[in-house]
């Protein structure tokens, strides 16, 4: 026999006792659908059963959907760059040619032409790499599927161009 002397000794002791009987109730019930079954199999049945077949998810945006099914580059993208090469390289947008284009997976945020000295996300990227051609000179454009882009000029990364403006004429 154990002879307990402090209040908090009683205390800890009554504490483990109920612990110790409520674990091995919750072990020893054999009751109806709460047994637990013996076998590796029989424990995958029940979790089979108990699964939700249906479990609700967004649906995709169908541009988007379609896009990554056929590996295309989206033509909001495309519209994207044509935009940016026809402000950087002075010519309409009509004039700009797609050379190439491919789905990419890039090894971090910098969509593979990182800027010396800054920090990147560091997890894949899924997104595209489209080379067009203006005025006889190739641009890579490298981007995120959401529309974030650089231009990527002999591994430097170049920030989208501003929009062109005129310099007030001098009288």
């Amino acid at each position: 026999m154990i002879v307990l002397n402090s209040r908090a000794a009683r205390r800890q002791a009554l504490v483990t006792i109920i612990a110790c009987a409520s674990l091995s109730a919750a072990c020893s019930s054999n009751s109806g659908d709460n047994a637990k079954p013996a076998s590796v199999q029989q424990r995958r049945s029940v979790v089979e059963k108990q699964a939700t077949p249906n479990t609700p998810q967004r649906a995709p945006k169908q541009d988007a959907a379609a896009a990554e099914a056929t590996g295309e580059v989206p033509q909001q993208i495309l519209a994207l760059f044509r935009d940016d090469l026809a402000r950087r390289a002075l010519v309409k947008p009509e004039t700009i040619t797609v050379v190439s284009s491919t789905e990419q997976q890039w090894p971090d945020g910098s969509l593979g032409c990182p800027k010396p000295g800054e920090m990147y996300t560091q997890m894949i990227v899924p997104g595209y790499r489209v080379v067009l051609q203006a005025g006889g000179e190739k641009y890579a454009y490298h981007s995120d599927r959401r529309g974030k882009f650089v231009v990527c000029a002999n591994g430097l990364a170049l920030p989208p161009a501003q929009e062109q403006t005129k310099s007030p004429a001098r009288e």
